[in-house]
């Protein structure tokens, strides 16, 4: 029965969940009265709000909310399907449903407009794993940079949470499903994933999150009455949800609309507003004025840095101490320029505080400044002494600069200052300001290599505004270096994990500079030449974006004229043409639709105070058509170009439309072989498929501008059947579709095209003709299913069974589509009829493993193959999805055939299936995945985890193997797999001598006077299970199966421990581990937060070890947090420790008391250290 919703709304259905719908819409109803915004959408006005869209052509239906641009009149959709309660499994129903719907309006570009709407499943409380792992997926879908990049994310098991990849299955699952059984390619799947947003709502009772937010938001115009308020919105839209109505701001009842009228504010008139003014110091005429005029240079130092120290001392003539007496002073005035927070001195206000003093600089004292920046910046970072994954710990291995970062910092703007304003240098030579500026940064960048460049990085944007002529002279002469310095600054970039960029100051100094009309041209260029050193990389900071960004039409980063910016991407064209191609690209329209913006200079006024950024209509058009004409011109007849702007028709304006249909029914682009053209004619096809198969939609050409292109089309298409019919053969099936529609009429029609087209290669050039074609195609096995609707002997005398073996891929693609396409016409008679009497076993194997994984054909592996079964076994793809059967012999023989990894995939569908698992089979396949030759990426540790889980809930189970599973595979038994090694840690807490056992195998003993041995690589591997399941331990001692906890067990464990562990010489580390575990102790029966037996062990005079390792656990436990820069979290667990530490000092344990004050002080200090930090950060 098709899951496509009929016509319905909430009250006809009887649907349990219609109170949580009606106040889930009820709430876009709120925010569009009192001006909110519809979540996932731009923060524009909510228009109107459609309530049932079925009628109206939607699947998606249960609400569309429809936003608008007040100044373009833009609209946009956010199309809602609400379920209060959903699993996201593949065998649930309801997600199947969600899927269909939001499959069938993501295709319908009647309803639905992509990289514009969106599509949003809104639904009650999730599961924690549906809710972390989706959101996760539709996350890295849309922050990731294409689709290989968010496959290689999800595949990576230590960067991908632990069921991501199973909840992608069950996606695709439903998504193939609602495809009509054909799978979604991945870029489909990726751009559906893009669209599609999980919102979680704790609507539909009276004490929920999202509830408390919108009363809030209705307070906003009604105190007293939010409640009511809410109550009324929800009964109108009940009603209006009845007759499937469309609720806008000008259809609300009055009533309602008055609760929401905005209330008349009176404000305190201006002249009352102003405090009265406090007397001002004339730093000009101050005793120590020319002091402050040479701080001004310096900007910014460490007070208990002797670098800085002896930097300030020779700047200022005088001595530290001499001048920190005066800067006190100076501190304390009312208006003090200097201030001094968490040990270091800045002077704010600089650049105004420059224009009063820098008269008091004379030549003497820029030379003593330029000295000194030199001598300081040219520095190289020892950071770059260790390897590029250590660096992030450089200050740990004491690779640091001798001056500290805020004094290098101060002595760049203090030159980028003295560079913009000259003239309040009045007392120094003519020129001698500017010349200062020019001379350093010629002395510093003249010649320098990588690590000097890299050093430098975050200072250069403040650096070329000093100086920018001789900065872009300095990079321009770095370019010609051999070797480049910026190559080696590109290779040291890394993967972009453990790496850095090493180059975005480098980047960003350069687009300040682009603002400046004089320097764009030249910066374009040096743009241009370094984007030709660069061999791409992670980092979004790249030369080609940079120039993008600074010519992008709809939002320059430049104050240079048009003629200019045509000028710059004119001479790129002449000096870097390749560069250049691919920077016209991305100035086409619709290219670029968002941006971040360029830097801008920090201390150069280049851009006046009431500049606006942005474009007239006309100058957009202008731009964009000058772009488009050069395009064409730069295309000329290279066939890669062409191709790549024919993908960009729709979005040429009509005179470059005009041009480049002209070029391509050119007479010379006709002559070109017909191997060169197919590229042209490839993309022309493709851009005409896709139009005619989006028709209705807003984007989609004409009929008579795609009729004009066809006809180019097919003045270029090939003769050559060859070239004539590649296209077909690809894994891309939506971009074959010619018309709009029924995508599973679709689907045939394009099956019947394949398999016409391969009729025709056989017909004409036989069976060898098409192995050569399935050669020269991208899906070799989309050819073998068209070539098996062919009924001929020759083919399979041809294929069957030399293909069988082959060492070429493709044409095992081609024979394995060949056979699955054959099979599914005429069944296991044409499987058995074949003559494989003269087959090598090995044949029969490969033959067997392209028919689906049931138990027929396991039947057969074991008729036709006997003692060579293996062949089959190790050959299959054991696709457990495909069986009906019982799958327990399958998996008998994968265990068998060395093929565990498969296995334990076949019982993870039997238990996602619910069907019944031999506890037994379970365990033998997780010991056998152990030693497995299978490839790593067949391993997939959450379906191990999830068996491991099945084994630990089954009482059946024998203890020691399920305690030899638990030890294998302790590693994969975390939290963050919702995961634990229940048995290992229960025997942790009941058992004291394997308690003591697992510490021997970690800590070398206190009574070892031996020197260490060499561990080997098992005892590494023991080690390192025993240590992860020691600091993965959360049950406390004394805790037992039931979870009751027995104190007299605990005080007989902890002796028991004490015992063998001071024999041993283990005794101060089996302390502290035990303290750690304490901190998960239960409160006690009488209400005291701590086990009194476990209080006052911690309490006991010889317990320091424990109550450090209290201490330490509790740190821990905390794991990664977000930090509030007011310091809140720390303040709140202050509060509560010393709290408990009240409460246990009150029951007589007063030394664990003073443990927990003290995790009370460390906590105050941390929210003190984070309240500075941020201070500082915020400061100019």
């Amino acid at each position: 029965m098709s899951k496509i919703k009929k016509l319905s709304n909430s009250f006809s259905t009887g649907n349990g969940g219609g109170h949580f719908e009606a106040h889930v819409q009820a709430s876009f109803v709120a925010l569009m009265l009192t001006g909110g915004h519809a979540p996932c959408l731009p923060c524009w006005p909510i228009a109107e709000i459609k309530l049932q869209g079925k009628i109206d052509g939607f699947d998606t239906d249960d609400l569309v909310v429809v936003v608008e641009n007040v100044n373009s009149k833009e609209r946009r959709k956010l199309l809602g399907q609400v379920k209060h309660s959903i699993n996201i499994t593949h065998r649930s129903a309801l997600f199947g449903e969600v899927m269909q719907a939001a499959w069938n309006d993501f295709n319908n570009p009647k309803v639905f407009t992509r990289d514009k709407d969106i599509i949003a499943l809104i639904t009650g409380p999730l599961s924690a794993t549906d809710a972390h792992n989706v959101q996760w997926l539709l996350n890295q879908a849309r922050y990731t940079k294409n689709v290989d990049e968010f496959f290689r994310n999800v595949q990576q098991a230590n960067f991908s949470p632990p069921k991501s990849t199973e909840k992608l299955e069950v996606i695709q699952h439903h998504l193939k499903a609602a495809n009509g059984g054909n799978d979604v390619s991945r870029d489909e799947l990726y751009g559906f994933l893009n669209h599609f947003h999980l919102l979680g709502y704790d609507l539909g009772n009276e004490l929920g999150v999202v509830l408390s937010l919108l009363h809030s938001h209705i307070s906003q115009f009604q105190q007293r009455y939010p409640k009511w308020v809410w109550s009324r919105v929800v009964d109108i839209v009940q009603t209006w949800n009845q007759y499937a109505g469309t609720i806008t701001p000008d259809k609300i009842p009055d009533d309602l609309l008055d609760a929401f009228k905005q209330k008349a504010v009176a404000e305190m008139p201006e002249e009352f507003k102003a405090a009265q003014e406090k007397p001002k110091t004339d730093w000009t005429h101050h005793s120590d004025a020319t002091y402050l005029a040479s701080a001004v240079l310096t900007g910014s130092w460490q007070d208990k840095s002797q670098c800085d120290r002896e930097a300030v001392t020779q700047l200022l003539g005088i001595s530290y101490d001499e001048w920190l007496k005066k800067a006190r002073e100076i501190l304390h005035c009312p208006d003090s320029p200097l201030s001094l927070k968490n040990g270091i001195w800045k002077v704010v206000n600089r650049a105004e505080l420059w224009k009063l003093l820098g008269s008091r600089i004379l030549d003497q004292n820029l030379d003593t400044f330029k000295s000194l920046a030199v001598s300081l910046l040219k520095e190289p970072d020892p950071a770059f002494e260790l390897p590029a994954e250590e660096r992030y710990a450089a200050s740990i291995h004491g690779k640091v600069l001798n001056c500290s970062r805020v004094l290098r910092k101060g002595i760049a703007e203090g030159l980028a200052i003295v560079g913009t304003q000259p003239e309040a240098c009045g007392n120094c030579s003519q020129g001698k300001a500017k010349a200062t500026c020019v001379l350093v940064i010629r002395e510093l960048l003249t010649d320098a290599d990588w690590i000097l460049w890299g050093s430098l990085n975050g200072l250069l944007p403040t650096l070329a505004e000093a100086a920018p002529g001789e900065f872009l002279e300095a990079v321009e002469k770095a370019m010609r270096l051999t070797p480049c310095p910026f190559d080696e600054l590109f290779f040291q970039e890394g993967d972009g994990i453990t790496g850095g960029n090493y180059l975005a100051g480098l980047l960003w100094a350069l687009e300040g500079l682009a603002w400046d009309e004089q320097y764009l041209v030249r910066v374009c260029v040096a743009l241009g030449e370094l984007a030709s050193h660069d061999p791409g990389g992670q980092w979004a900071n790249r030369p080609s974006n940079s120039l993008a960004t600074i010519l992008l039409p709809w939002l320059p980063q430049t104050l240079a004229s048009i003629e200019k910016r045509k000028v710059a991407v004119r001479t790129i064209l002449n000096e870097w043409p390749d560069i250049a191609w691919k920077l016209i690209i991305q100035l086409l329209p619709g290219q670029h639709q968002i941006s971040t913006g360029s830097h801008k200079p920090s201390w150069r006024k280049t851009i006046p105070d009431d500049w606006e950024k942005g474009v007239t209509h006309q100058e957009y058009w202008q731009q964009t058509s000058f772009y488009a004409e050069l395009a064409v011109a730069a295309a000329g007849q290279d066939t890669a170009r062409l191709s790549a702007l024919i993908d960009q028709f729709d979005k040429l304006p009509e005179p470059s439309f005009d041009q480049l249909l002209q070029t391509l029914a050119s007479q010379p682009i006709a002559e070109l072989p017909e191997e060169q053209r197919l590229s042209i004619w490839d993309h022309l096809t493709k851009f005409t498929n896709k139009h005619r198969g989006f028709s209705d939609a807003k984007w989609a050409l004409s009929d008579e501008l795609i009729t004009r292109i066809e006809q180019v089309s097919e003045q270029l298409a090939p003769t050559n059947s060859f070239n004539l019919y590649q296209h077909l053969f690809t894994d891309r099936d939506f971009d074959l579709y010619e018309e709009n529609g029924d995508w599973e009429e679709q689907r045939k029609k394009l099956e019947t095209r394949r398999e016409t087209a391969i009729s025709e290669i056989f017909q004409q050039d036989g069976a060898k003709g098409v192995i050569r074609f399935a050669e020269s195609v991208s899906s070799p096995g989309q050819v073998g299913r068209a070539l098996g609707v062919i009924a001929d002997s020759v083919i399979e005398r041809t294929l069957l069974p030399h293909f069988l073996d082959s060492a070429d891929n493709r044409r095992k693609a081609l024979v394995s589509g060949f056979i699955w396409r054959r099979y599914h016409l005429k069944g296991w008679g044409w499987c058995d009829d074949i003559n494989k009497s003269d087959w090598t076993p090995e044949q029969v194997g490969e033959f067997l493993a392209c028919l689906p994984f049931s138990k027929e054909t396991w039947d057969r592996a074991s008729e036709w193959l006997q003692s060579h079964e293996p062949e089959y076994w190790t050959r299959t793809d054991a696709n457990a999805y495909q069986a009906d059967d019982d799958l327990t012999i399958a998996i008998e023989k994968l265990i068998e055939h060395g093929r565990a990894h498969a296995a334990i995939n076949c019982l993870d569908r039997m238990r996602h299936d619910k069907q019944p698992i031999d506890s037994n089979q379970c365990v033998r396949a997780l010991l056998a995945a152990l030693s497995s030759n299978e490839p790593s990426y067949t391993m997939d540790g959450y379906r191990i985890v999830e068996l491991i889980k099945f084994l630990q809930a089954e009482p059946s189970v024998n203890q020691d193997d399920l305690f030899r599973v638990e030890w294998a595979y302790v590693p994969l038994l975390n939290r963050h797999r919702g995961a634990a090694p229940q048995l290992l840690e229960s025997r942790l807490a009941s058992d004291a001598e394997f308690f003591c056992e697992v510490i021997r195998l970690i800590y070398r003993s206190e009574k070892e006077d031996q020197p260490l041995k060499n561990p080997t690589e098992e005892s590494k591997a023991i080690a390192e299970n025993a240590w992860r399941l020691l600091h993965e331990w959360k049950t406390p001692p004394g805790t037992q199966k039931d979870g009751a906890f027995i104190e007299e067990r605990f005080t007989e464990w902890l002796q028991r421990v004490k015992e063998v562990c001071t024999e041993s010489g283990h005794l101060d580390v089996a302390l502290i581990n035990i303290g750690e575990v304490l901190i998960h102790t239960p409160p006690d029966s009488d209400g005291l937060w701590i086990r009194r037996a476990v209080a006052a062990a911690l309490n006991d005079r010889d317990a320091d070890d424990m109550r450090n390792g209290f201490r330490t656990g509790t740190y821990n436990s905390r794991g990664v947090h977000w930090v509030d820069p007011a310091g809140k979290p720390e303040r709140e667990l202050a509060d509560q420790f010393r709290r408990k530490a009240e409460e246990v000092e009150n029951a007589g344990f007063q030394r664990f008391a003073v443990t927990l004050r003290g995790l009370a002080d460390g906590y105050d200090r941390e929210a003190e250290r984070i309240i500075a930090e941020h201070r500082q950060e915020d400061e100019p």
